[in-house]
């Protein structure tokens, strides 16, 4: 697969699922954040190695408590690959998180990669390792 091979209607679907984890990320909704991911998932950061949904419901939590009370997630400069072989498409982004206070101040600019696969028409999030630059 090609970067050609991914339809527009794909891409568009990829880029709403990193824009909804990065939502409910800000919302602190962790059913919600969870959903997003696929059941193998596997988040590495900060805090960890987190491996399936119930270690992701488990531990996002404590990460986002180290960034205070209210924070902005912003994924920005997102580039799809897709990947023939395996039809899985791989995420490259920098994620940018923010306070929400007067004025606002930069938290955290991370690079993250991400593996995403579909599930029964829907994209989800397979991997996803945040490294903090």
């Amino acid at each position: 697969m090609n970067d050609d091979a991914l339809s527009a209607d794909d891409r568009l679907k990829i880029l709403e699922l990193l824009a909804r984890a990065d939502d409910a990320a800000s919302k602190r909704d962790i059913e919600t954040y969870v959903a997003l991911f696929a059941e193998d998932a596997y988040l590495q950061g900060i805090k960890g190695v987190h491996r399936g949904k119930d270690a992701l419901r488990a531990g996002a939590p404590g990460v986002w408590v180290a960034e205070g009370p209210a924070s902005r997630h912003l994924t920005l400069n997102a580039v799809l690959h897709p990947d023939a072989r395996t039809g899985e498409v791989t995420a490259t982004s920098t994620l940018l998180i923010v306070t929400v206070t007067h004025p606002p101040s930069i938290l955290s600019i991370s690079s993250v990669v991400q593996i995403l696969c579909k599930f029964k028409g829907d994209w989800l999030i397979r991997s996803r390792v945040v490294e903090h630059l």
